[in-house]
């Protein structure tokens, strides 16, 4: 159970009035006025709480909980439960995330700017908007309806923050235009210098960074992560992506739309990443590539050529998903060959 130390907890509901925001089949009567206060797993779910069931390898789970309600995929009907108690929506996962959100709600804004924010006299704060503690918006700043910027966090000079987007706590934002509904965790940095030197007679010279961020509408980036600006042109994050924490994405970098981006990834600049590419933790893809839409990437794999549309890879150097397998089978083989060998000697 959501410990309400941290969260806010909405209702009680009706399963009637869940099922309806759930898009679930239609309940009996005497189901549909079943008040329930709370969501929780299988194995914990008290009565009063609804849960979800997404994988028959938990069937024992599902005989046994206590929940008062079991939100289950259309048609699950073939195994010996009790049926009075489910259900039945389309997607569960995605049932169940809309009735995580039902009971537990983004909280309402606290619109205005704290005292100890400081906020230059050229910046524009939209309507509703929530400034917090300590937060530094520079000059020249466009801050959108409905926005919040967290606790210490940096907006610097020229920065523009669409609608409804949120800020957390600790994070630096510079040449960077962000789109409306982007969220960013604590702790993220966005628009710093990028990774670029040159030899000079003194050591090493950075490369001018003269280009910008942009992220487009609805996107999520996770705590940590960092974000290079452009070195002439922008790097772009695509509308509906969601990064992971501790992602590292490099300048130039153009990434299309709804990606995944998994935890301790790092795309070196210029890299052309399609719509729909998934990459799992800690993949590594190296600078000037492209990966097309749709491709996946195992985790910790490491792309050092370009990955076709809709491809499948993995390993180091990252190569088709069978083949990868394949090698690891036979290397697998070749190993304890060697092993007998050394036994048998």
């Amino acid at each position: 159970m959501p410990d309400l130390r941290f969260f806010r907890r909405s209702g009680p509901f009706t399963l009637s009035e869940i099922a309806l925001h759930l898009d679930a089949d239609d309940l009996s009567p005497d189901r549909g006025i079943i008040s329930i206060h709370d969501i929780g797993d299988l194995d914990s779910a008290e009565p009063g709480q609804i849960s979800v069931f997404t994988d028959t390898r938990y069937l024992d789970g599902l005989t046994r909980t206590r929940a008062a309600a079991v939100i289950c995929k259309r048609g699950f009907t073939h195994h010996s439960v009790d049926s009075a108690r489910l259900m039945f929506v389309k997607d569960p996962r995605l049932a169940y995330a809309l009735a995580g959100h039902l009971f537990y709600p983004q909280q309402p804004l606290e619109s205005g700017v704290h005292p100890t924010a400081h906020v230059d006299h050229t910046a524009t704060i939209g309507h509703g908007s929530q400034i917090d503690v300590g937060a530094v918006i520079g000059r020249d700043v466009q801050i959108g309806r409905g926005c919040r910027v967290g606790p210490n966090t940096v907006l610097g000079d020229g920065v523009l923050l669409g609608d409804d987007s949120k800020i957390g706590a600790n994070s630096s934002i510079s040449h960077a235009l962000i789109g409306r509904r982007v969220e960013i965790e604590t702790g993220v940095t966005i628009g710093s210098q990028g990774f670029g030197f040159v030899p000079g007679h003194a050591g090493l010279m950075r490369m001018l960074q003269l280009g910008r961020v942009v992220v487009e509408d609805d996107v999520q980036i996770g705590a940590n992560c960092t974000i290079d600006r452009g070195a002439t042109g922008d790097t772009v994050i695509g509308s509906g992506t969601v990064i992971d924490n501790l992602v590292h994405i490099a300048h130039n970098v153009r990434m299309g739309r709804l990606c995944v981006i998994c935890a301790q990834a790092g795309i070196a600049g210029s890299t052309e990443i399609g719509d729909g590419v998934m990459m799992g933790g800690q993949v590594g893809v190296g600078d000037h590539l492209r990966v097309g839409a749709g491709a996946k990437i195992a985790a910790k794999s490491g792309v050092v050529r370009d990955v076709d549309v809709n491809a499948v890879v993995g390993g180091y150097p990252a190569v088709p998903i069978k083949n990868w397998h394949r090698q690891t089978i036979g290397l697998g083989r070749l190993f304890n060959g060697a092993l007998g060998n050394s036994a048998k000697e």
